[in-house]
């Protein structure tokens, strides 16, 4: 799972997923309108905006040996992706961490983050602070590393 909630205010009902896309926690989405499912927004539809970020991922993680045991990685939660088939979005606001979680990351990880500054949903269906031609997403909170390894996101308008 690359995403740890901070604090949500709402989640979508559960939704099929569009066949043949991956999908990654942290990740904006969009309504398929051909489908009534949910695929990585992609920017097709003119002045689109993602429906939220995923919560569930659509594949468990591989398991990461270490010389103790066998670990899933950091702050995983055996029961956060969709068993049944079913994904549900975070929208209408809250404050989410993301990160790489060796699955890949929601977010670009070569762009430069400012404090309290915008956050976008680009045509890869990743976050980037890149403005042209983006869907705002809300505004960033915190972030580490250069690579960026750690995004922290408020939602704002999705």
């Amino acid at each position: 799972m690359a995403l740890r909630i901070i604090r949500e205010v709402n989640r979508s009902l559960g939704f099929a997923k569009t066949s043949g896309t991956t999908i990654i926690s942290g990740q904006p989405l969009m309504l398929d309108s051909t489908a009534a499912a949910l695929k990585p927004f992609d920017g097709s539809v003119t002045n689109a905006k993602p429906y939220g970020l995923a919560l569930e991922d659509s594949q468990v993680p591989p398991l990461q040996a270490s010389s103790a045991n066998q670990t899933v990685g950091q702050g995983y939660d055996y029961t956060n992706f969709a068993r049944g088939g079913l994904y549900s979005v975070l929208c209408d606001g809250g404050e989410f961490e993301l990160y790489n979680d060796g699955r890949g990351a929601p977010f670009v990880t070569s762009d430069t983050y400012q404090i309290m500054g915008p956050v976008y949903a680009n045509a890869s269906g990743l976050l980037t602070s890149q403005s042209s031609g983006n869907a705002l997403v809300g505004y960033c909170t915190a972030v580490t590393g250069s690579p960026v390894t750690t995004l922290r996101v408020k939602l704002s308008g999705i």
